[in-house]
């Protein structure tokens, strides 16, 4: 049995604050804070650790610039080698001088694709807010495959009935990602982060996982943003033979 850990979104050194713009619309803007969710890291990792899973897939986020060696460090310091994909508030370049994937010869975007002998994984990067038509094209041609996919991204692909949904926040190009993977033949799981949140959802061929930050989550069934900053987690997938589990760690403080 393949076991692996998917976190996402500690946004090491960045603290969150919702400015009210008027008119019901809240708006989430970041400000530098040394400190911030280092702790909560620490102890995902820990947990990690202790459950003996070695196999580790960070969805994106990392946080403030500066946080980039600590969080690269503390990896280290755990033993342990995630795989990584990009988000919003990831630069490739930044990221770059910290990590590099062995199947990626891309200078510009980090993304990349393995497999075993039921699935392929794909590795997408969205540290733009969008695909890009160079990454799109990689990416079609890397479903010309008989195998199931996984695909780890940071954003989601499938629409969240949840207010950040409609409020800048979703990726660019989804809808041509979507229908790429609907005429798609195969069964197709997508595990993503971004939105701060638990869900699960489904359309035709395509099951996606949306997994709760290690920093902060945000309420999914209210009528505007709602932050609440006293539990985090991250994921656990379970991949035996041709078979998909998961399970959600949630810890509160």
């Amino acid at each position: 049995m393949k076991k692996i850990a998917f976190l996402t979104d500690t946004h090491l050194g960045q603290q969150v604050f919702l400015i009210n713009e008027g008119s019901g619309s809240e708006k989430m803007v970041y400000r530098e804070a040394a400190d911030a969710h280092q702790e909560n890291l620490r102890t995902v990792l820990n947990d990690i650790v202790k459950k003996g899973i070695s196999e580790v897939v960070f969805g994106g986020d990392i946080g403030s610039e500066k946080s980039n060696q600590h969080f690269f460090d503390l990896m280290n310091t755990y033993r342990l080698k995630p795989r990584i994909i990009l988000g919003n508030h990831d630069t490739h370049a930044i990221v770059s001088t910290y990590y590099r994937h062995e199947d990626t010869d891309d200078t510009q975007e980090l993304k990349y694709a393995q497999e075993d002998e039921h699935y392929k994984y794909i590795y997408l990067d969205t540290s733009s807010n969008s695909i890009s038509g160079r990454q799109l094209a990689w990416f079609k041609n890397e479903l010309r495959t008989e195998k199931k996919v996984i695909i780890f991204i940071h954003h989601p692909i499938l629409g969240i009935t949840t207010p950040i949904d409609h409020f800048g926040a979703a990726l660019g190009r989804r809808d041509e990602l979507k229908q790429v993977l609907l005429a798609f033949k195969n069964e197709v799981t997508i595990f993503c982060g971004h939105y701060h949140m638990e869900d699960r959802c489904t359309e035709q061929n395509i099951i996606q996982y949306s997994t709760p930050a290690c920093a902060y989550q945000i309420e999914k069934a209210v009528p505007s943003i709602m932050i609440n900053d006293r539990i985090f987690g991250y994921r656990i997938i379970t991949i035996e033979d041709n078979q998909i589990g998961t399970m959600l760690v949630n810890i509160d403080k």
